[in-house]
């Protein structure tokens, strides 16, 4: 039997795990799975995933290493050093190659706090940049951003909006003019506004600065205050109001699938919409809050994956006597990337996530997989410090000790070993 270094491979029922030794030439690996199972598999079975390798220097280290001390990676690193979720990657890659030819879907990460799964979005979020893909992300809150008031979440996520076109980058304003041409005359929201923007709109002009922030979602009162205001926002720009009902959830889905209608249109493929901190909807207390909040996510999820009949109009969602939209205007172009941790209990949210097929849970590392985290750490600090040395003894006891606190929480882990290294290098006593 030949021992091997670690490579990472998935399989398609076990799914990701490292390859701890092989035998008969290579015709079986013993594979090590995220599961903690230990199994002999046929090599043609397992697929190879490949992780990127970058070249360090010292200022680069030394930047990396002030955001493990946080336990954070800075977001122009994380395409490097995301460890341990190659066959997660590999998955939200393929989704993002689909969204650049027009076909959505909803994707759901699980894992408990401390797991990653902020990070995970994050490089999510970098890779569909990267691809050229339009882009919006949006963190949940229950005081700021909750899901029962839409035009919150709507906003975050206009103000969060990007993408990369000739290495340049933009934002839901460019945007907006560049699909000005665009031929849309069925929209209650886009067709007024593209309409106006096919005039030339003076960016250093006050009244096209409300304009703007009314599209955002931003607040426009100030400028409605005084009723001889020539800026008042009522019946000044002959385009529908953004509500900020919480029943409004209809409205704000109808504006999302037009704009990846756009989005598509323009050639840029799809929306990508990246929503984390899904489980705060669990913590509004109020039944009706929770009830409408639900409704939007369901919806969002729904419009994701196309469904037909949200593209009729239900006429017993009548909100302030507003004349109710669509929830999907003709065909959404949108991945929809969803984090929470594991929730269970709440029967309606537990229905909507039943829904969505592709589903990843952040298991634990293992600890060939810490093992691997651990030697990467210590090269990235001894490229940022050139005398650091450790001895071995002292390394097999700080990684014993930062695996028993971190608990399997990889922030944890690394924060721990950083600091430990720190200790170490400044010559203070070992830390405990």
């Amino acid at each position: 039997m030949k021992k091997k270094s670690f490579d990472i491979v998935a399989h398609p029922i076990f799914g990701e795990g490292i390859i701890v030794a092989n035998r008969w030439d290579g015709a079986e690996a013993q594979v090590k799975f995220r599961s903690g199972l230990c199994l002999w598999l046929p090599a043609k079975w397992l697929k190879p995933i490949s992780v990127p390798k970058v070249r360090l220097d010292q200022i680069y280290s030394k930047r990396l290493l002030e955001a493990f001390r946080l336990g954070v990676v800075p977001h122009q690193d994380i395409e490097y050093f995301t460890f341990g979720r190659a066959y997660e990657i590999s998955e939200i890659e393929q989704a993002l190659e689909e969204l650049k030819q027009g076909k959505g879907g909803v994707y759901l990460i699980e894992g408990a706090y401390g797991s990653g799964k902020t990070h995970l979005l994050e490089y999510a979020r970098h890779l569909s940049l990267r691809k050229g893909l339009v882009t919006a992300y949006c963190e949940l809150s229950t005081q700021e951003t909750p899901l029962y008031r839409p035009k919150r979440v709507y906003r975050e996520l206009m103000y969060n909006l990007r993408y990369i076109k000739d290495n340049n980058e933009y934002y839901y304003r460019d945007l907006l003019k560049m699909v000005a041409e665009i031929e849309m005359n069925d929209h209650c929201f886009f067709t007024p506004v593209l309409k106006r923007l096919k005039n030339d709109i003076d960016d250093g002009d006050l009244m096209s600065e409300v304009f703007w922030q009314w599209i955002e979602g931003e607040s426009t009162k100030n400028y409605a205050t005084d009723p001889q205001s020539p800026f008042r926002v009522r019946g000044g720009q002959k385009i529908p109001a953004l509500y900020d009902f919480s029943t409004a959830c209809d409205f704000y889905s109808y504006i999302l699938t037009g704009l990846s209608y756009l989005v598509n249109k323009s050639g840029l493929g799809g929306l990508a919409i990246i929503l984390d901190e899904i489980e705060t909807i669990t913590r509004i207390w109020n039944y009706d809050a929770y009830s409408r909040g639900l409704s939007f996510l369901e919806g969002l999820t729904l419009s994701a994956f196309n469904t037909d009949e949200l593209k009729k109009i239900d006429t017993r969602m009548i909100h302030n006597r507003v004349r109710p939209t669509p929830y999907i205007y003709k065909d959404p172009h949108i991945l929809l990337i969803l984090a929470m941790t594991p929730i269970h209990g709440f029967r309606g949210i537990e229905n909507l996530i039943s829904l969505i097929k592709k589903k990843y849970y952040l298991r634990k590392f293992s600890k060939p997989e810490l093992e691997v985290i651990f030697e990467n750490l210590i090269e990235v600090y001894k490229c940022a410090y050139p005398d650091f040395d450790i001895e071995i003894s002292r390394r097999d006891n700080i990684f014993s000790t930062a695996t028993r606190k971190g608990s399997g929480e990889l922030r944890e882990f690394i924060k721990f070993s950083v600091e430990a290294f720190d200790w170490i290098r400044l010559g203070m006593q070992r830390p405990r």
